[in-house]
């Protein structure tokens, strides 16, 4: 009879991967922060004012609920993420904009803004 290796354990696994995605959040974060300071669309007059604190949001596909399970280095990129206050992050997530990429390097590049009664907005350059 042979021996069956016992598996790992849970909290080993889980505390390894949390580990690795902390080091690719340690790196992507400060980079969106740079990129887009307090709040992504601040200087977006017709978005409303900004309010609460400054939170990290991810963008479309690479919302954190769709993304569970991936490797961290596609869970969390710049081109995918941004910066919004409290507010902003809010109406984000309940669909009162979305937000349309028009560069291929994603947030990296430019993006339009389209609220849910079909206004267009454009970044400031």
């Amino acid at each position: 009879m042979t021996a069956i290796p016992k598996p790992e354990p849970r909290k080993r696994v889980k505390g390894r991967r949390r580990r690795a995605e902390r080091k690719v959040i340690d790196r992507v974060r400060p980079a969106v922060v740079a990129r887009d300071g307090y709040c992504r669309v601040a200087n977006v007059r017709a978005m409303g004012a900004c309010r609460g604190a400054s939170e990290w949001a991810h963008l479309g596909e690479k919302r954190r609920f769709r993304t569970r399970g991936l490797p961290p280095d596609e869970r969390h990129t710049t081109a995918d993420s941004v910066m919004f206050c409290d507010g902003h992050h809010d109406a984000y997530d309940d669909h009162a904009f979305e937000i349309e990429k028009l560069t291929t390097g994603g947030a990296d590049g430019r993006l339009r803004y389209v609220a849910r009664d079909g206004t267009v907005l454009h970044e400031e350059p």
